[in-house]
């Protein structure tokens, strides 16, 4: 599941080449995958809006519209989606070529198919582009609202990663809490963007264990927490994300985090660390790969 580090790849990638452009049609919406408006609402309200800016929060990005009417699209790659820009043909100036994923249309012929929706755009400078959204499972959503991004947002914590929090606020939200510590990582209502992968590692490097109930961590171990948050999601940004099975950036090129896993997914190796046997446990429903040995 993309996580905060592959969704700031892609919005770092949308926003230099769609900040100040304009939306001209809307090829295809899939209605299934809509929240907060409907599909007539999409075809009508997005032809003409202007791009603002291109925003992120947790797994979320929020791209602001121009004019009166205040809109704003905030989109949810899910599990399995991706957020591609393909230049329309004959018009591939300034636009990645995207051969690694092949060419979409503009609007006439066959299309990829898990995609589900397609914009067409035209940048301040006259350059058409597409904006498409795959997703083979159907998990990922497309909001379209007026007055603010998608209401979902207002229940998330801080941005885990660039968010105005500091060790007092990790502090506070651990505290009295009984839950395992990795179930702490994944509520997005403390820190927003830490799914499973992230937590698994930023757990690792802190030598904490995933089983630890999330309100007895010391001073210390707090500190150390909030440090390997924002260092791990970090590192996991400048090597544009990790790249599993279906992440890809806008260009369709695989992330390079999964380089450096030290424990998610490798239950049954050998710690780098300590040399123990990784285990997987469940907890929160997601499987978890931790070192018994060092790990405490």
């Amino acid at each position: 599941m993309p996580e905060l580090p592959e969704v700031e790849t892609v919005r770092r990638q949308m926003a230099p080449v769609l900040t100040g452009a304009t939306f001209e049609a809307v090829l295809q919406v899939e209605p299934f995958m809509l929240r907060d408006c409907s599909a007539d609402e999409v075809r009508r309200l997005l032809p003409g809006a202007g791009v603002a800016d291109i925003t992120r929060l947790g797994k979320f990005i929020v791209v602001r519209l121009e004019g009166d009417g205040r809109l704003y699209l905030t989109l949810h790659l899910g599990m399995t989606g991706q957020i591609l820009l393909l230049p329309t043909p004959g018009r591939a100036e300034g636009l990645p070529a995207a051969a690694a994923v092949g060419r979409a249309d503009d609007g006439e012929g066959r299309r990829h198919a898990h995609t589900r929706f397609m914009f067409r755009l035209r940048s301040c400078d006259g350059v058409s582009v597409l904006l498409e959204f795959r997703d083979a499972r159907k998990f990922g959503r497309l909001h379209l609202t007026t007055g603010g991004p998608a209401p979902r947002l207002f229940g998330l914590g801080p941005d885990a990663w660039q968010g105005e929090w500091d060790v007092d606020h990790l502090a506070a939200r651990l505290a009295g809490r009984r839950v395992p510590l990795k179930a702490f990582l994944l509520d997005q209502r403390h820190l927003a963007g830490i799914g499973n992968i992230y937590a698994d590692e930023i757990l690792w490097w802190t030598g904490l264990s995933p089983l630890r109930q999330a309100g007895t961590l010391d001073a210390e171990e707090v500190d150390r927490l909030a440090g390997e948050i924002r260092l791990r999601l970090g590192e996991g940004v400048r090597r544009l994300g990790c790249t599993l099975s279906d992440f890809v950036d806008t260009e369709g090129r695989p992330g390079t985090f999964q380089e450096r896993l030290e424990a998610y997914g490798r239950q049954g190796e050998t710690c780098s660390r300590c040399g123990e046997t990784l285990k997987r446990v469940v907890i929160a429903g997601r499987g978890t790969a931790y070192c018994p040995g060092c790990q405490r």
